[in-house]
């Protein structure tokens, strides 16, 4: 989406979004944003073999015609497991100026890189987990692609979104500007055949339906479309919407006759989305306006809309705040009529720009809370006395409980590691949207007297999955607070139960709070105590069968203290209202390993499936080795599974190489069933790989205090550039900067041999848009700034150097000289790295199952290895530790390097291996078997032999030979002779053969 006019040029593009939006301005990779990448492959890292990682689906419009599930080798990984929850309600408004009828829809980058990130969630806690849904109507998957013009939601936000009541879009993104390639994909897009039926949009249906999101958001700029083709693309939407159940969402941009013609408003020149036809049927559910709208703007809008007979908070006002977050200003006095309230919905673009204001992780929450919440961090308090208004301002929260069981360990759906019943099942990060609990309504209302407690999710201690609810706090004498947590419409029966896990400190009462009145009255509150705990997790049943024919409305924690408390934190781990206890469940039936990779002899990859079960939550699944410690790979609601975690070390991997795996489903209390297992077979034993015993140094400039910078947008400021990590657009970027610096503070002197600079094609934007120009300083002991290393016409996504002479300092200075060639002019530094060590990275070694060996007789054995890079060097050895080369070559182009006239000797064993690339480490040694000469032998003999269906009675001495040769090796060889089928199959057609004879059939037929 964009901007009209001159303020077009001030946006800095996500990561993501660049390369769709970028599609006609010539920037690189322009024409695959169109036509994808020449094919119909949905995942090409699986497809060559380097990752069982599944990928959300992106499409052109011929691959999306060409898609079929059993094309996709992703597409169960990639179904929505949770269907969406239509039982919505909104409750009592505690906001006055807030909207009950107004709506807030959020394009959001959910995803690092949609082409290359995991759609089920992976080992990193830096993700947007969102979780105010409460506040939403909509939420648009917004994502670029290079494999085309539809980018399709992954599950784990449709699972979250799903299940808090919330519809997810695709997006589906046309090339902004002049682009002959994008007014030919539209042509294709909106073909209507001889019966009126459009052949895309029934594809569109198809797909929507098999992955589980609920409609498409419609981004089309691309400039040159005629009116006969606008009218065409809005009787398509129609079209949607007449034969499904998806809704359609659509930006001001295109106008009724084709034109890109931003409106910033509904008006009679872009009304035709809005209109009815005859039959009643409109293109559009929700209108997203451009961004510059005013008062007159916004009234037009309400006037077309009523005059259309349609609702105007079906429009929603577009809040443009990618840059600066909550730091944007944006004129709200606009929106609003005689009663200070909204008189359409809102957009916001790119909400996740929250990830770029926050320290780390954790702390995006409280960012998040400012941008939804408000700042006063008090729903019922957001007013207008600040810049930022935040969400519930506006609009009035919505609710889905009203079904029992409810649960809710209050898991945001990512974490620093993952607790099971309290206890740590996995100490690796960690993000998964799909198991995210429906988390608290109010972010934070609390009602009491005296010191006001903090309310946040606490990392470091949870129940079940990633965190707890920390309530915490220096509280003076005779406070109180009353943390309203959920908005329900739960029927109470006699059975009604709240279960409570929970850590108290002594020194507090606590009380569990039930509101048996719509509009929450404190008169209508019941309190029920919660003991206080000496030390670890406490569950507490409290009955609600007393109030047998109410309905609770809402629930609580009330915390008051009549002496003054110091450093005061209580924690909320699980909360469930029940009436009875869910069926235990008995264990998955089968269970299999449908795909599995080793990336060394310590660390796999594995996709798993089973067959579904009813009223299961989710599974979780385990692995064992030979210790018996079960850890954690993942959890799941689908019953198909992807883990990258699959490990062993040489203290506790087992003689026969065998991982057990554990598929446990949990119910909707919580409660786990019986384990299904299934064993993960190495085929190799720990001595196959090497370990790293070399590690580079770490990195000296991680957290460092940043002193000075010349210019920065607020979402994305320089410390970003510090924190260790590209993902989640994590960079520094300052909007219009050609030249730019930024100086750091490491507290202390340290000596610099390597430097490290990451650009803007490392984080998955445009190679053109990578720092051109740029120069590492260093304050010397006078205190003035000398040059350490100038790199000039770099074209690299990424700088990794030895710096020409060490450098002693304790402040260091980037400074930009050129921020790169991409008309969307920005400094966009990823990451900034120094080290001590001068020991450079290692190259990453080529997959052993790209290696290949054959032990043949004497000095004739050959070793092949594919997926080599032109100008990387091979090496072989013949053992772990050796230092001798046993053969050397460099490539002298990509693709196989062959080692020939090698000997082996008699016996099967290993050849090691490692590749290098020019200013890198060696890899660590990667290895590839080879059987024993004898087994070889016996192998080619049989590979010698016809085809079965080739086979005559002349060729059955050449089977017998084959056959005793095959009886000569010993039992053990025996099983190492992998085409043994091949030679069963062509004695049985011998024996076949000569029973014909000898009935009478000259031809053996």
């Amino acid at each position: 989406m964009r901007r009209k006019g001159s303020k077009l040029y001030r946006r800095i593009l996500s990561a993501s979004a660049a390369i769709m939006l970028l599609g006609s301005m010539g920037a690189p990779g322009a024409e695959a944003g169109v036509n994808g990448d020449g094919t119909a492959v949905v995942n090409e890292n699986y497809a060559d073999k380097l990752s069982l990682k599944p990928l959300a689906p992106a499409f052109n419009v011929d691959s999306l015609m060409e898609w079929s599930p059993e094309k996709d080798p992703d597409a169960e990984l990639n179904r929505a497991s949770v269907p969406l929850n239509e039982d919505r309600f909104k409750g009592a408004q505690i906001n006055p100026l807030a909207n009950p009828k107004a709506g807030i829809t959020s394009a959001a980058i959910t995803t690092w890189n949609h082409d290359e990130a995991s759609s089920v969630g992976s080992n990193d806690f830096n993700v947007y987990a969102f979780d105010n849904w409460q506040l939403l109507d909509s939420y648009i998957y917004w994502a670029g692609t290079n494999e085309g013009i539809f980018a399709i939601p992954t599950p784990d936000i449709v699972d979250a979104a799903h299940r808090n009541g919330v519809p997810v879009y695709a997006t589906l993104g046309f090339p902004w500007g002049r682009s002959a390639e994008g007014l030919a994909e539209i042509e294709k897009f909106t073909k209507q055949t001889s019966d009126g039926s459009f052949p895309v949009a029934d594809k569109m249906i198809k797909v929507a339906e098999y992955f589980g999101f609920d409609g498409y958001f419609f981004n089309q700029e691309t400039y040159g479309v005629n009116q006969q083709t606008a009218e065409r693309m809005n009787e398509m939407m129609r079209y949607i919407k007449r034969k499904s159940n998806l809704n359609v969402s659509w930006y001001d941009a295109q106008d009724n006759k084709g034109n890109v013609n931003y409106q910033d408003s509904i008006n009679s020149q872009n009304d035709m989305y809005v209109k009815p036809a005859e039959d009643g049927e409109y293109a559009v559910d929700e209108f997203f306006l451009n961004y510059n709208w005013n008062t007159s703007n916004i009234n037009t809008t309400v006037e077309t809309m009523n005059s259309h007979n349609r609702n105007p908070f079906d429009a929603y006002a577009g809040f443009e705040i990618q840059q600066n977050s909550y730091n944007t200003k944006i004129n709200t006095e606009a929106l609003l009529d005689e009663k200070k309230q909204p008189k359409v919905s809102i957009a916001l673009y790119t909400p996740n720009s929250t990830m770029g204001l926050a320290e780390n992780p954790a702390d995006f929450h409280d960012k998040e809370k400012n941008l939804w919440t408000g700042p006063q961090g008090d729903p019922t308090l957001a007013d207008d006395s600040a810049d930022w208004k935040g969400m519930a301002r506006f609009v009035t929260d919505s609710s889905v409980i009203q079904e029992m069981p409810f649960t809710t360990n209050f898991n945001s759906g990512h974490g620093k590691q993952y607790f099971v019943n309290g206890k740590i099942a996995s100490d690796l990060e960690w993000n998964n949207r799909s198991i995210q609990d429906i988390m608290p309504t109010w972010r934070w209302w609390i009602r009491g007297e005296g010191s006001r407690m903090n309310v946040s999710y606490d990392f470091e201690k949870a129940y079940n999955g990633g965190n707890s609810l920390e309530f915490s706090g220096t509280l003076d004498a005779n406070s109180e607070n009353d943390t309203m947590l959920y908005s329900t419409k739960l029927p109470i029966t006699d059975s009604t139960k709240v279960r409570v896990i929970y850590e108290n400190q002594s020194g507090a009462n606590v009380l569990l709070g039930v509101a048996y009145s719509e509009d929450y009255s404190q008169d209508n509150m019941k309190y029920y105590s919660l003991p206080a705990t000496e030390k670890g997790w406490q569950t507490a049943i409290v009955d609600l069968g007393e109030e047998a024919g109410k309905t609770a409305y809402a629930v609580s924690l009330k915390i008051s203290n009549s002496e003054k408390l110091e450093n005061y934190a209580f924690h909320l781990g699980q909360l469930s209202i029940y009436d009875s206890a869910e069926e235990v469940l008995s264990k998955p039936a089968d269970v299999e390993i449908l795909e599995e990779m080793t990336m060394s002899a310590f660390e796999a990859e594995a996709r798993l499936g089973w067959t579904e079960q009813k009223n299961v939550l989710h599974y979780e699944i385990y692995q064992e080795n030979a210790d018996g410690v079960e850890t954690l790979l993942g959890v799941t609601p689908n019953n198909y599974f992807y883990t990258p975690n699959i490990t062993r070390t040489n203290e506790n991997a087992s003689g026969d190489n065998r991982t057990s795996l554990k598929v446990v489903p949990v119910n909707q209390d919580y409660v786990r069933g019986e384990a299904a297992v299934v064993n993960f077979d190495w085929g190799m034993g720990t001595d196959a790989t090497e370990i790293e015993q070399n590690p580079t140094s770490e990195n000296v400039v991680l957290g460092a205090q940043v002193t000075d910078v010349s210019a920065e947008n607020d979402a994305e400021p320089a410390a970003k550039a510090l924190d260790g990590t590209a993902i989640g657009n994590s960079k520094w970027c300052a909007t219009n900067a050609k030249t730019g610096y930024m100086t750091i503070d490491i507290g202390e002197e340290k000596t610099i041999k390597r430097w490290r600079v990451e650009h803007a094609e490392y984080g998955g934007e445009a190679s053109n848009m990578n720092t051109v120009d740029f120069e590492l300083l260093y304050k010397n002991e006078n205190g003035d700034w000398v040059s350490a290393k100038r790199i000039t016409d770099n074209t690299k996504a990424v700088t990794d150097i030895v710096l020409d002479q060490p450098v002693t300092a304790r402040e260091f200075k980037l400074q930009v000289y050129n921020s790169g060639t991409s008309p969307w002019g920005a400094i966009r530094i990823y990451e900034w790295q120094m080290f001590e060590s001068d020991a450079l990275p290692r190259t990453e070694n080529i997959m052993m199952h790209f290696a290949n060996a054959e032990n043949n007789t004497g000095a004739n054995d050959q070793v092949t290895i594919d997926r080599v890079q032109l100008g990387q060097t091979v090496r072989l050895y013949n053992s772990l530790e050796t230092k001798n080369v046993l053969a050397e070559k460099a490539a002298e182009k990509d693709g196989t390097i062959s080692f020939e006239q090698l000997d082996f000797g008699l016996e099967g064993g290993r050849v090691y291996y490692t590749v290098q690339n020019e200013g890198e480490r060696e890899s660590l040694r990667f290895s590839t078997a080879y059987l024993n000469e004898k087994v070889t032998e016996v192998m080619l003999q049989i590979n010698n032999l016809p085809a079965v269906a080739d086979l005559t009675l002349e060729d059955k001495d050449i089977v017998n030979d084959s056959k005793v040769a095959y009886n000569k090796l010993h039992p053990t060889l025996r099983e190492q002779v992998a085409n043994y089928d091949t030679l069963v199959q062509a004695m049985d057609r011998i024996q076949e053969l000569k029973k014909n004879f000898n009935n009478g059939s000259k031809k053996g037929e």
